[in-house]
């Protein structure tokens, strides 16, 4: 124990200090703490917490190519990925790009929105038990394209030249967020009740506190890892609240570049003989790492472009495309700047669960009661048939002292509800 506060005092001397040259003191401290996790005093477990802060460390110290490496080289480790396997670094990489960390994120509020009896059930207020969280099937999200719009840049979509299609013994589950909180497209798209817009429920959450806490990536492959290292991923570290470390991960926009989407509205150009581009949004304002993640997503695209060019893949080597399909969507769907929480689960797992009501499965994530800083409830919340009050809510939430209830004035008229059967 006396090694690890040596290590938290010298993280912390990287994390305060904002002058030039007290930074560089504290990146020459950053080596001694390397140093300490290589040595036989730290337990599997204690280790890996410390290589995360390690790489999180040299962020505020602007390194960021050095940071980006880091990364990469951690998820390489951490889903038992070959070095020297070219696929492997590519999805690496990209992975490095899109999955978020805590120290990137920061203060970002991110928006979550759902309907209003789903809220009601997230927080207990129909006298019931809250429920946890839920992260859907991608087979019935919004977008029919899920999954698919990077096998198409790939030029890997699956062929159905038999009269049946089959199915994949994974699938990947989510729940979505988006940095639009209190947005009108947003409330007009999602969390509707009896058909009315903006009648649904924004739940706000990275606001007042750090909500990603100690993350761990290969919690979102359990699956896919254990297939290549046999339990290096335990099932039972999954069975509790606290050991479900699910990252955050930024969703990448690809285009296909024609008269009306010109090369100027993606950041990232793919070739010059692809009509293909890439959009990734800013996490927060900090330019110079924007641009270290432009250039190592680009790299990474473009190389595996080049290998899937190649007429002998390997059924194996397309399998690993599961590790980042679901990080990118079409275009059209730019406006949402989304991140997301996933998981990739086989279909005949305990995790997976059965709604009744809706008809449809999912995985729970957690009680998120004490993530949420903020509810708003959209415009249109009083005009369902419902005969839902604002006022009645507020109420409601007594208990949960520390999320602060808003309506939306944003202008939208309500449109006339479904009729009741």
């Amino acid at each position: 124990m006396r090694h690890i506060g040596l290590q938290e005092r010298l993280f912390f001397k990287g994390k305060k200090e904002k002058d030039t040259t007290l930074k560089e003191k504290a990146y020459k401290d950053l080596a001694k703490i390397e140093s300490l996790i290589n040595s036989q005093h730290l337990g599997e477990d204690d280790r890996k917490k410390w290589i995360e802060k390690l790489i999180s460390a040299l962020f505020p110290l602007e390194k960021y190519d050095e940071y980006f490496d880091k990364k990469k080289t951690y998820i390489l480790k951490e889903l038992s990925f070959d070095v020297e396997n070219p696929i492997d670094n590519h999805i690496a990489s990209i992975l490095a790009v899109l999955n978020v960390f805590p120290r990137e994120l920061r203060e970002i509020p991110l928006a979550h929105y759902t309907s209003p009896i789903v809220c009601e059930n997230l927080f207990g207020l129909k006298g019931k038990e809250r429920s946890n969280m839920r992260m859907g099937s991608s087979t019935y999200m919004n977008d029919p394209t899920e999954g698919d719009v990077l096998l198409e840049l790939l030029n890997q979509q699956d062929l159905e030249l038999d009269n049946k299609r089959e199915l994949s013994p994974y699938n990947a589950f989510f729940t979505c967020f988006s940095t639009r909180v209190n947005d009108l497209n947003q409330f007009r798209l999602y969390g509707k009740e009896d058909g009315v817009e903006a009648s649904g429920c924004c739940l706000v959450l990275n606001k007042e506190r750090d909500w990603l806490q100690d993350t761990y990536i290969a919690s979102s492959y359990r699956p896919l890892v254990n297939g290549r290292k046999k339990l290096l991923v335990p099932d039972n570290e999954f069975e509790s609240e606290e050991s479900l470390k699910l990252p955050l991960y930024q969703v990448a926009y690809i285009a296909y570049l024609d008269e009306y989407i010109k090369e100027s509205k993606c950041e990232i150009k793919l070739t010059d003989d692809s009509r293909f581009g890439v959009l990734l949004n800013k996490v927060g304002d900090n330019e110079e790492w924007h641009e270290v993640r432009k250039k190592k997503l680009e790299e990474a695209l473009i190389n595996l472009m080049k290998y899937f060019k190649v007429e002998s893949v390997s059924e194996e080597d397309r399998n690993k495309l599961e590790y980042i399909r679901y990080l990118f969507k079409d275009f059209a769907f730019r406006d949402e700047e989304e991140f997301r929480l996933m998981q990739i689960e086989k279909m005949d797992s305990d995790k997976i669960q059965h709604c009744k009501e809706s008809n449809s499965i999912y995985v729970p994530y957690s009680d998120i009661t004490n993530m949420v800083d903020e509810v708003i409830l959209g415009t249109n919340y009083e005009k369902t048939n419902q005969k839902r009050k604002v006022e009645i809510f507020r109420y409601q939430m007594k208990d949960f002292t520390h999320i602060q209830i808003s309506h939306s004035s944003l202008p939208i008229n309500a449109n006339l509800p479904y009729r009741k059967e």
